[in-house]
């Protein structure tokens, strides 16, 4: 069975290697056996590899998706 500082070493390999962080979700973190504490602390260990403006960009567009959802759902008072 893998261990969690195993996966760690992995994704840091993919990362530095420069796989995208999309291929390390899909082919390390999903798949693994891990509890979902663990995988999101594999998955905050792995998007700390990405660039800081990416990840910004990322969380703008998170933010604004869920804005717009908020705004289309109807007002009850």
């Amino acid at each position: 069975m893998t261990t969690l500082m195993e996966l760690q070493g992995a994704i840091e390999e993919g990362m530095r290697r420069g796989e995208s962080f999309s291929t390390v979700e899909d082919e390390i973190i999903e798949p693994s056996r891990m509890s979902d504490e663990a995988k999101s602390a594999l998955w905050l260990y792995a998007w700390s590899f990405v660039d800081w403006r990416a990840q910004r960009r990322e969380a703008h567009a998170h933010i604004a998706q869920i804005a717009a959802g908020y705004e289309l759902r109807p007002a009850f008072t």
